[in-house]
């Protein structure tokens, strides 16, 4: 009984593109659903979802109807004027409420100022219309009447103005109390995070935001349970929701809702204390962002003023006013893509959100302000000195750092917070400043003692793969250019062979890790380097968990640094200079290896440009153990060519690809012959039956193991034999280095 039911219906075309469709389709009374294929590649389902609220019962179905999609929507509600009891059941019959008319219900709500308005405005109809009105309390009302009177005294004085977070010159009485009255019945509960609710003051709209209640304020407000959650327009509180007239519905609002017509930009740039501010949005870009306007377009931005800017260090100023990727990361750090007014922040408890930089935001209250000295002779009593002594005020704080001065300055396109510091952030300092930070302190001084400071404090969209101070002791480059630095650091300046060296590691564009890829990267210096990766879990081959450049590991990863990223690697990277070829002619211990090679059709393979191989190379040691079985392979070219083979990889594996891998989880790879190797590691990582003594020799167009062994593969049997036999290799059927399909880093 007193329950109304309300059908929405929509009908469109299925599209082409509609790869695959789903909806709902409520059975017979047993319960049985249909299923069905219908056209070459579509899989249509037809679905219905219920969901009970509150106050109302929503089912939605979208069948499927001679090959278009209809969508159905019934919410049964309580007819107007009946509802649950607040504290009843959940599947308590509607009631008959005791209603007042739209003018009772708002003066019983105290907000009889606001109705006087409404009357002296000509505005009487709208109490006779479906509407929800966003009133005022008399004290609220009062003092905002005040504030427009005092505005219209002051409005000849531009500063004063300015400075106001509210500008009410062109406002009218009547235009105050349009801009909260909304066609339609909104129930609380039906308006969702962020929905604009247009009034009937044109250009005008109220904003509706949703925050979740502190622990203890929720277990000390009693309507807790029927409001698990608190509510803003315009970012101003609700304080009273969900009031029914005979007409219409009633929220109570803590103040006058301003109409919010200018954007956030335009915010910025009429206040006199954020002349700075507006410089480095514009100098950035990202003043076009804060002037989008849409249903979907809603920012925050804690704007520090000119005093808090001021306070700088004058570097990092002067990297502001340049506008690169530093100024950049400054600013997002002040601003996020959600509207968080200032009722967000609990009293109590810290809360918390994450800017555009994906970097977490702390707020708490806190007491702030300046203890200023009492005037005794003014302060007859030993409590007013001790008050005079402690005036502060309650406010909130920014990461511990930064005071909102102002607060809920409220745009058409999100709201505004005025802050008397600026949030600091390593992502908006320079890569010298991220170096120093991270001790990496080897390739910090390299690049300030070859005068390259500048240059790559300039640089953005970049990817800095910097290695490690252990990772420069660890090698004959690193330790060279340490010596460098300790005994001839004059030598360093615009020296071009430390300089190809530092811009080897720096790749263009940035790439974090979530965006990496096996390819190659160019780099500053001309030269690419070479991405790889790698999974060490035993089960799932296809997870990617291990990343290499040039077979060097990243152990430190996605560090931002103004509009680039830093990566730190276990290894320097030298620049090689030849390919796979005149590698193997350079080293005299592989001579008996590379005559090989020459012997056979492989030699415009491993000087190809962009091949991407692995040689798996034994030094002449290996080959002088077994020359009887050198000299005669070297007389047979079909077995040459197939135990050579069986030493190159069609892509490149480092030795920390190269992980256990024991029964029944085993590893192979394959040769560029398709043979099967099994890769292990105990004591060092093995290729079959090999040991590598010697990793990554990294060339131009792939990479050099040297092996204490031969490889050993049986020649491949020909398919029928195989068939006959039922025996094939063990190894094939189980984890193959594949193709990454999935990839993380931990």
């Amino acid at each position: 009984d007193n329950v109304c039911t309300e059908r929405e219906e929509k009908e469109e075309d299925i599209t082409s593109d509609d790869n695959e469709e789903v909806s709902v389709n409520g059975g017979s009374a047993g319960g049985a659903g249909s299923f069905g294929f219908h056209g070459f590649s579509s899989f249509n389902l037809n679905v219905q979802s219920c969901a009970e609220k509150q106050h109302k019962y929503v089912c939605t179905s979208i069948k499927n109807v001679n090959g278009r999609k209809r969508t159905e929507k019934i919410t049964r509600q309580c007819c107007h004027g009946f509802g649950r009891p607040r504290n009843g059941p959940p599947n308590a019959h509607c009631q008959k409420l005791d209603l007042y008319t739209m003018e009772e219900t708002v003066e019983r709500l105290g907000a009889k100022e606001f109705i006087s308005t409404l009357k002296k405005s000509g505005l009487e109809a709208t109490l006779e219309n479906d509407v929800t009105l966003f009133v005022v309390p008399d004290s609220a009302y009062s003092t905002f009447a005040e504030q427009m009177w005092e505005n219209n005294l002051v409005a000849f004085d531009p500063m004063a103005r300015a400075k106001r977070a509210i500008d009410f010159a062109s406002m009218t009485a009547r235009d105050v109390i349009l801009a909260h009255t909304v066609n339609g019945t909104y129930h609380i509960e039906d308006v969702s995070n962020e929905q604009l609710l247009k009034t009937d003051l044109p250009g005008a709209n109220i904003r509706i935001n949703i925050y979740p209640r502190g622990p203890m304020g929720a277990a000390r407000d009693q309507s807790y349970a029927e409001h698990p959650y608190r509510y803003t327009a315009n970012c101003a509180p609700l304080v009273k929701l969900n009031r029914m007239a005979d007409r219409g519905i009633v929220h109570v609002v803590d103040r006058v809702l301003v109409p919010a017509r200018n954007s956030l930009m335009d915010i910025v740039e009429a206040r006199d204390d954020m002349t700075l501010m507006r410089t480095f949005l514009e100098m950035t870009g990202l003043d076009r962002m804060l002037r989008e306007q849409g249903d979907d377009k809603h920012y925050t931005i804690f704007a520090p003023n000119d005093d808090a800017f001021l306070k700088l260090d004058k570097d990092i100023r002067r990297k502001l006013k340049a506008g690169n990727g530093c100024a950049m990361n400054i600013l997002k750090n002040h601003i996020l893509d959600i509207t968080f007014c200032s009722l967000a922040a609990v009293n109590g408890v810290k809360t918390s959100t994450y800017n555009m930089l994906n970097e977490k935001l702390e707020f708490e209250y806190a007491m702030v302000g300046k203890t200023r000295p009492p005037s005794v002779a003014g302060a007859t009593e030993m409590g007013e000195i001790e008050e005079a002594q402690t005036k502060k005020t309650q406010r909130i704080r920014i990461n511990g750092l930064a005071t909102i001065e102002e607060s809920d300055v409220v745009a058409s396109n999100g709201v505004l917070h005025v802050i008397d510091t600026v949030l600091p952030t390593d992502s908006g300092m320079p890569i010298s400043n991220t170096l120093s930070s991270h001790n990496l302190t080897v390739f910090k001084q390299l690049i300030t003692d070859a005068g390259l400071e500048d240059t790559f404090d300039g640089l953005s969209n970049r990817t800095f793969f910097i290695p490690t101070d252990q990772a420069f002791e660890q090698t004959e480059t690193g330790r060279y250019w340490i010596r460098q630095l300790k005994e001839h650091p004059e030598s360093l300046r615009d020296n071009a062979a430390l300089k190809e060296f530092l811009e080897y590691h720096v790749a263009e564009p940035l790439i974090k890790t979530c965006a990496l890829e096996e390819t190659s990267v160019p780099t500053m210096a001309g030269q690419s380097v070479r991405v790889n990766l790698y999974t060490t879990n035993p089960v799932f081959t296809t997870v990617m968990n291990r990343a290499t450049v040039n077979c060097a590991r990243l152990v430190h990863f996605d560090e931002e640094t103004c509009g680039s990223v830093v990566h730190e690697i276990d290894k320097v990277l030298d620049v090689p200079k030849m390919n796979l070829m005149e590698a193997l002619t350079a080293n005299p211990e592989y001579s008996m290896f590379q005559r090989l090679v020459s012997l056979t059709n492989l030699t415009e393979l491993l000087t190809a440009p962009e091949s991407g191989l692995t040689l798996l190379v034994p030094k002449n040691d290996v080959f002088l153990e077994v020359d009887a079985w050198y000299q005669e392979t070297v007389q047979n070219q079909d077995e040459l060519e197939r135990v050579i083979r069986a030493h190159v990889l069609p892509n490149v594996i480092c030795c920390t690809g190269i992980v256990p891998s024991e029964w029944p989880f085993v590893r192979t790879t394959e040769t560029v012959s398709g043979q099967q190797l099994k890769l292990n590691r105990n004591r060092r990582p093995q290729v079959q039956n090999a040991g590598i003594t010697k990793c990554d020799v990294v060339a131009r167009n792939g990479i050099i193991h040297e092996i204490n062994d031969v490889i050993n593969v049986q020649p491949q049997r020909g398919a029928a034999a195989a068939a006959g036999t039922g025996v094939g290799n063990p190894f094939e059927s189980f984890g193959s280095i594949a193709r990454p399909l999935t990839f993380w880093f931990k």
